[in-house]
């Protein structure tokens, strides 16, 4: 009897530890989620974008694989289908609503069952939800951001600055992206709001471009006086340093006879407004890829936030000379290498009562 009852007690020791591995093992298993860019590897905006969130991946222990849509929608959507097909399929998909074909890439999410968040651009702004949910099921949230004020931020920042350079007449030449692209539309109404608040300045046109050196080159050379334009507004950081670059090969000084600035905080934007190339750039928005996975791992991880939110908006800041190193990366290096983004997870700090996804708390940690 003593035989039987340690073989007994030995059988389900081995069980336990067998099982307890077994569950141990799958804890441990990395999630994947892919990420779908819209342009390709030189766009400098998406590329800050993705290394912050390989940042927050590596710190979440979770791997993250990006596919690249060459400035093509159809492109993005076979990214999708293939990556949906893969024997082992993503365990979440993050992407924009590229040319506002969200609805298209939700349903490519939805066929074949993969929770999915919006970034960047999200959702058609004419929908009026409360909650992404109710859209679509698969569609779990969306991190988006707020385009309207870093157009009126931008706007007020270059005209205050010309002001106080002494200008007494200011022409504002506007760079902006298609009519249909919502990012664009909405900072270009920022810019429209700013406007009101300075009735002097005027509004010479808004050249519309697809966000490419080339297209805003076409747009410059087609302006017949350039020494009547005492403003560049433009709805990227691209865009402001092909405008910066243009005038001065015209003569213009930038910061004394043109005053240029855009939207991004791209790291070559940031350089350019310590040098003097740019006046102010306006951002923040790199983070949300990196939102999004703390998003997806609380989720993953049994911690819906939905119980808080399912529309995240970014906050967005202008940067000028005087303050730009608080964000500039003069090494080059990983600058977020030891941030702890484990504390922006509620799976991790079950204290924390809302998603802290502040711009000030983020760079105060980088520091």
């Amino acid at each position: 009897m003593k035989n039987l009852a340690l073989k007994s007690m030995l059988s389900a020791v081995i069980y336990f530890f067998l099982i307890a591995g077994s569950s141990f093992s799958f804890a441990q298993t990395k999630k994947t989620i892919a990420i779908f860019s819209p342009g390709d590897k030189s766009n400098l905006f998406w590329a800050e974008m993705i290394n912050f969130g390989k940042s927050v991946a590596d710190k979440l222990q979770m791997d993250i694989v990006i596919y690249y849509g060459d400035d093509d929608a159809d492109i993005m959507a076979k990214n999708m289908e293939s990556a949906a097909k893969l024997p082992a399929k993503p365990d979440g998909f993050i992407f924009p609503s590229m040319t506002a074909q969200g609805d298209r890439y939700i349903k490519i999410a939805e066929k074949h069952e993969i929770p999915s968040i919006f970034v960047n651009i999200g959702l058609d702004k004419k929908m009026t939800l409360s909650s992404t949910r109710s859209f679509n099921s698969f569609c779990l949230g969306q991190v988006t951001p707020d385009d309207e004020n870093a157009g009126y931020e931008l706007a007020k920042t270059l005209i205050q600055t010309a002001k106080s350079a002494g200008k007494k007449s200011i022409n504002i030449l506007a760079v902006s992206a298609q009519e249909n692209d919502e990012n664009a539309a909405l900072r270009v109404k920022g810019l429209e709001k700013a406007l009101k608040e300075f009735p002097d300045v005027i509004l010479s046109r808004t050249a519309n471009t697809d966000w490419s050196k080339e297209q805003t080159l076409a747009a410059l050379e087609t302006e017949k006086d350039l020494k009547k334009i005492t403003i560049v507004w433009a709805a990227s950081d691209d865009m402001a340093l092909t405008a910066s670059s243009f005038f001065k090969s015209k003569g213009l000084s930038q910061g004394k006879d043109v005053f240029i600035g855009g939207i991004d905080w791209t790291n070559q934007g940031l350089h350019a407004v310590k040098s003097g190339e740019l006046t102010t750039s306006v951002g923040g928005h790199f983070a949300d890829i990196g939102w999004a996975l703390i998003l997806f791992y609380d989720y993953i991880n049994g911690k819906d936030f939905a119980t808080e939110h399912t529309i995240f908006k970014s906050a967005m800041k202008p940067l000028i000379a005087k303050n730009v190193n608080i964000v500039l990366n003069e090494e080059e290096k990983d600058r977020w290498a030891d941030v702890n983004f484990r504390s922006f997870s509620k799976v991790l700090n079950p204290n924390l009562k809302e998603y802290r996804f502040d711009l000030v708390v983020l760079l105060r940690m980088a520091k």
